[in-house]
């Protein structure tokens, strides 16, 4: 037809303007190509902080931020390496991960070996910021073994000082703030993923995350998005270190306003209470075993998929439609996962003989039978306290969704103290 809109992108949402009759309306049609003809880079959304280089021959981008205590920092981002993980999509924390390098942090820190790489989102404004979090985490490594060296090292940080509010503020939008989003960098040692690992030093880094975990969260730091690739490494002494990544999306037991019951994680991971109407509308609070859960989930994922740290051909692989699902269509196939585990075995685990291959595989067994049991257990506490309430001629209460530091380590126990567990732990280094 003869009428047009114009749309406005950023990672909190989008704005749609009223129609234009460009016949009708022709001078304000013309004002509006005017405007958009004048346009310069940054007026189309480009950041201009940041501006493209050519280094060897490849696409790189460059920026310099003053810094109170170290002056300028320089920052070339080597954003066409093939390292690089990036996230497409035109809203949400689109976080992207690139190698870096900096003249002002090597000379405070010195070089690595691995190299540093640069952590580049949108996170939302009200929440804890993940620096501030990570300050916290420092702090609690310094009182427990278990989480020193366990945790990534934060060099350097800035949070720029546009957020998506302003534009909001500025048209009036009632509640301009709420989800407003604000642009972070952060530069951290470089460390490599978990499905790079297989046998006993996979089930070595992922123990490793797991007793970090549980630390972290009796201390207060909530973690609540265990994923592949929140779960990384570095090697120490010629023995792998496991570390707990990614803190933007975690919450502190301390933190002012409603914290707990926020639709957060990476969904193929999350806990199956978390994946389902309820738990997607924010009713259930989460907790430490929806965490504990999400190891089991993630150790399956990559037990069944990757072979030698690469992932198998996709003919071959199951579970790739948990990541293309809604979260409560992969809930229920996860439920269908638990009940015929050995549907989804690959070819090539059914007729393995590696004493790993089968050593890993009935620590899957053990681990998800351990889940399955739990899972009972609460079905049955729920289905009596309904019992109980209709016997009373009184609506039924949820129960309560609070966990003591004796329920967190009695459910990790159950975990730990399997045959499976117990006998890999014996194969590890002291």
């Amino acid at each position: 037809d003869d009428v047009i809109w114009t749309w406005y992108y950023d990672r909190q949402g989008t704005f749609q303007s009223s129609g234009i009759n460009f016949i009708q309306d022709l001078p304000r049609f013309m004002v509006l190509l005017y405007a958009l003809q004048r346009f310069k880079v940054h007026d189309w959304g480009r950041n201009k902080d940041f501006l493209p280089v050519q280094v060897d021959g490849k696409q790189c981008h460059e920026c310099k931020i003053k810094d109170e205590d170290l002056g300028t920092v320089d920052l070339l981002l080597h954003t066409s390496d093939p390292e690089r993980v990036t996230h497409y999509g035109l809203q949400g924390r689109a976080t992207n991960v690139v190698p870096v390098t900096s003249e002002a942090l090597t000379k405070k820190y010195g070089n690595f070996e691995d190299g540093m790489v640069a952590k580049i989102f949108w996170g939302e404004a009200s929440r804890t910021s993940e620096p501030e979090i990570l300050k916290k985490v420092e702090e609690i490594a310094k009182r427990h073994p278990t989480v020193e060296g366990h945790i990534p090292q934060l060099l350097w940080h800035h949070k720029f000082t546009n957020p998506t509010s302003a534009i909001r503020e500025a048209l009036g939008v009632p509640e301009p703030t709420t989800g407003g989003r604000v642009l972070y960098i952060l530069v951290f040692r470089k460390l490599y993923p978990i499905t790079t690992l297989h046998g006993r030093d996979l089930f070595d880094v992922w123990r490793q995350c797991i007793l970090c975990h549980i630390i972290l969260w009796k201390e207060g730091v909530y973690h609540r998005d265990v994923s592949p690739g929140n779960l990384m490494w570095y090697r120490k002494d010629r023995r792998l270190i496991g570390v707990l990544n990614d803190y933007d999306l975690s919450s502190l037991a301390n933190a002012v306003g409603p914290q707990g019951n926020e639709r957060t994680g990476t969904v193929p991971f999350m806990a199956l209470d978390l994946l389902t109407e309820e738990g997607q509308q924010g009713k259930v609070k989460h907790l430490y075993r929806h965490d504990l859960e999400s190891f089991m989930w993630v150790f399956a994922w990559i037990f069944l998929r990757y072979r030698q740290g690469v992932p198998l051909q996709e003919n071959l692989r199951p579970l790739d439609e948990w990541a293309t699902s809604h979260a409560i269509v992969c809930g229920e196939k996860k439920l269908a996962f638990l009940t015929n585990l050995s549907n989804y075995l690959p070819a090539d685990l059914r007729t393995s003989q590696s004493d790993i291959d089968l050593s890993l595989l009935a620590l899957l067994v053990d681990c998800f039978l351990v889940l399955q049991a739990a899972n009972s257990n609460r079905a049955a506490d729920k289905y009596h306290n309904l019992v109980v309430e209709l016997k009373r001629k009184g609506a039924s209460k949820q129960i309560n969704g609070e966990e003591t530091v004796s329920d967190m380590d009695d459910l990790l126990g159950k975990f730990t103290g399997t045959e499976a567990w117990v006998d890999l732990s014996k194969t590890l280094p002291s």
